[in-house]
C-alpha cells in the first residue's frame, strides 16, 4: 500500500475545521484520505476511518526538503470519525 501525506480541507458536523494533514493511501488503486489507522497485533495497519477521494481533485505539490507533504486535495471532505 502506497502511503504519503495530503493537505485537505476538513468539515466536521457540517462546519469547516480548516486545512488538515492526513495520510493519503491507495487501496486497490483508489485514493483515500486516512484519518485513523487500526493496528492489530500480527497484521499490517489498515485504514479505520477513511474517505474515498476523486483522483481529479488531487494536486501534486513540488518537492520540499522540509516537509513530507506531497499532495493537496481541491475539495473539502467530511471527517468520518465518530463523535465520542
Amino acid at each position: 500500500m502506497e502511503i504519503s501525506k495530503i493537505r485537505i480541507l476538513v468539515t466536521r458536523a457540517g462546519e469547516m475545521q480548516g486545512p488538515t494533514i492526513v495520510d493519503l493511501a491507495y487501496v486497490d488503486g483508489i485514493p483515500y484520505a486516512v484519518f485513523e489507522w487500526e493496528n492489530k497485533e500480527g497484521s499490517d495497519p489498515f485504514p479505520l476511518y477513511k474517505v474515498r477521494l476523486d483522483p481529479r481533485g488531487l494536486m501534486q505539490l513540488p518537492p520540499n526538503e522540509n516537509s513530507n507533504l506531497k499532495y493537496q486535495y481541491r475539495l473539502s471532505v467530511e471527517d468520518p470519525r465518530p463523535f465520542f
